[in-house]
């Protein structure tokens, strides 16, 4: 048996075909012993002296690739940020990500979140748990305008669902082009009732939501981000809740800047989870045997 390092907590936890591969093509997967991110020397401990990975959000740096040594590393969704790709060229390791196999599954998640704020769930919810029955007046999301920024395989889904909602559906990307919606400026895209992001982290996106950009949305907006944390400077998203510039935001995971974070917690504006778009049964089949199946179809990379 050949051992596999699998970080993914979902891969583990869902059986399925994706696990059935694995045990059919001789791999026997090496899982970490923690239920959270793994630290650089965790990882550099797991992948020890194998020659291929399949990784989530774990930190894959040289120290890691060079610990294999790793010859390929298997991304579990799309975003390859906590991947340090100039190491593995260096090291001449392939990177394989598996897209579009979670993007239903963010993409529910993005509008599930633009419900939840357009209706107050989270303070309500926290009302009754606190004794209250304070009622906070809503909106529909019905006949607003919602600005799509990144037109991949989630921001396409996220606007087929809205139009569902009979929300007018605006795109913004300048990469891709768009048939079945309207195209707008960057301008135009941030003066809408809800504004979701859908790109990937570089360094050329980060902070891509500004406080200039903040300052430019419609007053009452709502800023729904299930993409990276650093695309939003979240230290002006803080304030801008707290002014009431915006109506409120949603955000699938938070920086590594503790205070900031408790800013944004502290209010009832705001709303998050733990990194969970992909955390549903049939992505976690469906990415996971995408992983696997790109781990076989690279064997020559890592065998023998």
């Amino acid at each position: 048996m050949t051992l596999l390092p699998i970080t993914p907590r979902t891969f583990r936890q869902v059986q399925g075909e994706h696990q059935d591969l694995l045990t059919e093509n001789g791999l026997e997967a090496r899982y970490p012993d923690q239920d959270r991110v793994l630290r650089e020397d965790e990882m550099v401990e797991l992948v020890a002296g194998c020659r291929a990975l399949i990784v989530g959000v774990d930190p894959v740096t040289d120290a890691v690739l060079a610990a294999g040594p790793l010859a390929l590393v298997v991304k579990y969704g799309v975003g390859l940020d906590n991947i340090d790709l100039e190491a593995a060229a260096r090291g001449d390791v392939r990177v394989v990500p598996t897209p579009g196999t979670n993007a239903p599954s963010v993409a529910e998640l993005t509008i599930t979140m633009m419900l939840a704020l357009a209706r107050g769930l989270v303070p309500h919810h926290q009302g009754m748990v606190d004794g209250s029955r304070a009622r906070r007046v809503g909106v529909e999301l019905a006949g607003r305008q919602v600005g799509i920024v990144g037109y991949g395989n989630v921001g396409r889904r996220v606007a087929e669902l809205s139009r569902c909602l009979r929300m007018e559906v605006l795109v913004h990307d300048p990469i891709v082009e768009v048939d079945e919606f309207e195209q707008v400026s960057w301008d135009r895209i941030l003066r809408n009732d809800v504004v979701s992001i859908h790109v990937p982290y570089q360094p050329a996106t980060h902070h891509l939501i500004d406080r200039e950009a903040l300052a430019a949305m419609h007053p009452g907006a709502f800023l729904i981000n299930t993409s990276r944390p650093p695309l939003v400077d979240e230290a002006a998203l803080s304030d801008a809740l707290e002014r009431g510039h915006l109506g409120g935001a949603a955000f699938d995971d938070l920086g590594k800047d503790p205070e900031v974070s408790a800013r944004l917690l502290a209010s009832d504006r705001f709303l998050a989870t733990p990194h969970c778009g992909a955390a549903t049964v049939e992505a976690a089949v469906r990415t996971g045997t995408a992983a696997v199946r790109a781990v076989l179809e690279h064997r020559s990379l890592w065998q023998g």
